[in-house]
């Protein structure tokens, strides 16, 4: 690619809409993509009121929805607040539950396999885990958030080691959420509550810091999310900021992007068949907030290079493209 500018990015089109069951997510917090294309979106719910909205929805980039699984309940494939998801090089998915405190493995067409993990602060126990990468040797890096690391563990949940303390300093975490894997054999965490993304190798050595505290230019506030492309192009999803910036390979800010997003399929076919929404649609004066990001929470990069970012609190994707792409 050749070297990007602020203008290089370009919406491509959202997938989503409000629905507590079917075709649309239902505050979905964690999205991953199977080898097949295949998305696993978690759609986290508010299991008080609307338990049957918790479950994990699967569609593909191209608005094709393929059904879902899982629903609340404390028992094998079942969800209290699940967070975070990875799928491994054979397609099997993995879902770290924060309330449970493990992690629960099912194939690809969402069939529970197993599960591993306890609460505690030992090796291979979690206290609120959270995001998860896979590496090509299927490694799974777990974000550990409330014991202030990451934990390296094999694919049966065999704890390999661990960094990461509570803190400030470099390669220390505060309540760390995001994770990513780059394209030079490293990690990227969105480190939560320091508000910044630490760039470390797989072993935990310290290599870089992106962003400080703040609302201004390339200043970050609750980082929730990160995903970095094949050309080390670091996507943050700003959560308390509401919006995604976009940083170099080197770490200075390239853009910031607030929200572009359209109706989905879904949403305008939805629209079509109820007339009253349409009716409650037209009275409103300013339809651009729609468009905004709120609550973003998770940026993925696709293997054909699409930036995608999960917009909880609007219950859809927003897909972007690098303009030399299209």
């Amino acid at each position: 690619m050749s070297v990007a500018t602020a203008d290089s990015i370009r919406y491509s089109h959202t997938i989503g809409m409000q629905i507590q069951q079917g075709r649309g997510f239902h505050n979905p917090m964690d999205l991953a993509i199977g080898k097949d294309g295949r998305w696993y979106v978690i759609n986290r719910s508010n299991a008080m009121w609307a338990p049957n909205s918790l479950r994990i929805g699967m569609c593909t980039v191209d608005e094709e929805f393929l059904g879902d699984f899982g629903y609340f309940g404390e028992g094998d494939g079942q969800f209290i607040w699940p967070i975070g998801i990875a799928v491994d090089s054979r397609g099997l998915v993995y879902i770290s539950d924060e309330h449970r405190h493990d992690v629960q493995v099912f194939e690809a067409d969402g069939t529970y396999v197993t599960k591993w993990g306890s609460i505690g602060s030992g090796p291979g126990q979690f206290n609120r885990p959270s995001s998860m990468a896979i590496d090509e040797d299927d490694r799974v890096f777990l974000v550990d958030g409330m014991n202030h690391r990451v934990q390296t563990l094999t694919t049966d949940g065999e704890p390999l080691g661990s960094f990461g303390s509570e803190g400030s300093a470099p390669g220390q975490f505060s309540l760390p959420w995001g994770i990513c894997l780059g394209p030079k054999d490293d990690l990227y965490v969105a480190d939560w509550q320091n508000d910044r993304v630490q760039r470390l190798t797989r072993d935990g050595r310290h290599v870089a810091t992106i962003g400080q505290p703040g609302t201004g230019t390339g200043e970050l506030k609750r980082p929730s999310g990160v995903g970095v492309d094949r050309d080390g192009y670091v996507f943050v999803a700003d959560w308390g900021n509401e919006r995604v910036q976009i940083f170099t390979p080197t770490g200075e800010h390239l853009t910031t992007l607030i929200g572009d997003a359209e109706l989905s399929t879904w949403a305008r076919e939805f629209l079509d068949s109820r007339q009253d929404l349409r009716d409650q649609r037209a009275l409103v004066d300013n339809m651009d907030v729609e468009k905004r990001f709120w609550g973003p929470t998770t940026v993925k990069i696709d293997a054909e290079g699409r930036i995608l970012v999960l917009d909880s609190r609007r219950y859809r994707v927003q897909v972007y493209r690098w303009a030399n792409a299209e």
